[in-house]
């Protein structure tokens, strides 16, 4: 039976073969190759949710097949498929060229079968996205499970969508907007990575069903979905409430997230983590429902600001060690608040000591391209996490990690930053899709940025931020953080981002 939907995840640029851009620093601080191979979560949510419909769903990652075969011949792979309708995720800024061109070839081979567009991007930009010839309709906002049953309905009957929530679409070549009106606060959703081990067997293709692929087997992350929105409105992140336009965050029951944690868990050896803060919706009732699971297992998440010795001594009593993320940004309290983050150094310490003292693991991530940042003053944050991780990794070994990255390629669209840059300290290069789509096009990722800050040049983030990155590889390798093909890897990024000499 030929599946009714097939999801498409798209790499950042599709012929990066020939193209041969050197992106790879924007990518140096997550597991994933310069084509980000990692596919949104609502892919695997519209696939349950939907097959609660009868619709039967297909996810390939295109971008995970070609990090394996950068030379793989797209039309041919696409030209052997015949479902009811296509699904491309244009939800990170970066893959504006890779979703545009991808529905192009669709539309090429296959111009009877409807290309949707979904998340976030294609959201902010969809009066934009539907002028493009390849794409017929676009689901907006962040929860699209519903509508997109909705549309297939419509499809399936060969009716107008007429009454499709959140659809732009067109009608006799002139697009029309429906009303965003479906932005559930309870999310009826599921994340089930049973489904996609069958859904790999069924369709024999086990690297285009993973949701990441650069570094398959030798290492996966398994994510799972705590909430839509956020309540935080950090400088440059389009994924806040303010930034959707929501009114309150879109939210899980504790007692499913809690099962979904145990169930991933359980099939796999990698760490399982969400993102997000829990502490933004009921986070004792998560704790309670994972403490009555009795997971055996480590699992991650964010803080968005310290949390303290009470809420950290819940969170441990769940049982196996808790891997904690956060983001400083700056050692700097005062670039750290223009960011967003609001919070000091004493009280950031004193959450790690805690952390670690109760067995956890806790991991740090500052930033290059903080509007009022110097070369000076990203050195002085790399001096300060070397002091944290020789201080506290000598009374916990291997117990704290921290990462240094520009901020790249893009300030986020919908975020303060996007929406008034010069107030917040910024420059853009970009504010259309196309004018994205063509920075994407840069092999150099100095000329990919769509911003520079009020005291640093595109090419001074890069550059500064390179350096830093490689600075942080040495005292991570120096506090045996790093070591072997890992650290390898992420030299090989770093040397790559490095300006070419002239001939």
């Amino acid at each position: 039976m030929r599946p009714h939907l097939i999801l498409i995840h798209p790499p950042s640029v599709l012929d990066s073969y020939t193209l041969k851009p050197r992106h790879a620093l924007a990518s140096a601080t997550i597991a994933s190759s310069s084509l980000f191979e990692y596919y949104p979560l609502g892919f695997l949510t519209l696939m349950e949710y939907l097959g609660r419909y009868g619709f039967d769903v297909r996810i390939i990652n295109l971008a995970a097949k070609m990090t394996r075969n950068p030379r793989l011949d797209v039309r041919k792979l696409v030209r052997g498929l015949r479902p009811v309708a296509f699904g491309i995720d244009l939800h990170w800024l970066v893959h504006a060229d890779g979703a545009l061109e991808l529905a192009r070839i669709l539309k090429e081979e296959h111009p009877e079968i409807p290309v949707i567009l979904g998340g976030l991007s294609a959201s902010y930009f969809h009066r934009e996205v539907i002028q493009q010839p390849s794409v017929d309709y676009v689901l907006r906002g962040d929860s699209t499970e519903e509508p997109l049953v909705e549309l297939m309905r419509a499809l399936d009957a060969k009716r107008e969508p007429t009454g499709v929530p959140n659809l732009t679409w067109k009608r006799n070549g002139e697009a029309v907007v429906n009303p965003l009106t479906y932005q559930p606060e309870q999310l009826d959703i599921k994340i089930d990575y049973r489904r996609v081990i069958k859904h790999a067997i069924r369709y024999r293709d086990l690297r285009g069903s993973l949701l990441t692929g650069h570094q398959w087997p030798a290492y996966a992350f398994n994510m799972l979905l705590f909430c839509r929105g956020c309540l935080m409105s950090c400088l440059t992140c389009g994924g806040s409430n303010q930034a959707l336009g929501r009114e309150r965050l879109g939210v899980r029951d504790p007692e499913v997230m809690a099962a979904e944690i145990v169930a991933t868990q359980e099939l796999t050896p990698f760490p399982v983590a969400f993102p997000g803060d829990p502490r933004q919706h009921q986070p004792d009732q998560l704790i309670d429902a994972l403490r009555q699971r009795k997971p055996r297992k480590p699992f991650s998440f964010e803080l968005f600001w310290p949390a303290g010795e009470e809420f950290l001594k819940k969170v441990f009593s769940i049982g196996p060690p808790v891997e904690l993320h956060f983001s400083p940004g700056s050692h700097d309290e005062r670039l750290r608040a223009r960011f967003g983050r609001h919070f000091s150094n004493e009280e950031l310490e004193k959450d790690i000591e805690l952390m670690l003292g109760m067995g956890g693991k806790a991991f740090m991530f500052f930033l290059v391209g903080i509007p009022g940042q110097t070369r000076a003053s990203v050195f002085e944050a790399i001096d300060y996490a070397e002091g944290l991780l020789e201080r506290f990794n000598a009374r916990y070994p291997g117990r704290l990690d921290g990462y240094i990255s520009p901020l790249v390629p893009f300030v986020d669209p919908g975020s303060p930053a996007f929406e008034h840059p010069e107030a917040n300290g910024y420059r853009l290069f970009a504010r259309t899709l196309a004018e994205h789509r063509s920075l994407m096009r840069n092999p150099d990722l100095r000329d990919v940025l769509n911003y520079e800050t009020n005291t640093m040049t595109r090419a001074e983030i890069v550059d500064i931020g390179a350096e830093a990155m490689n600075r942080m590889l040495d005292i991570r390798e120096r506090c045996g953080l790093l070591k072997g093909k890992w650290l390898a890897r992420d030299r090989a990024k770093v040397l790559e981002a490095r300006r070419p000499e002239p001939k």
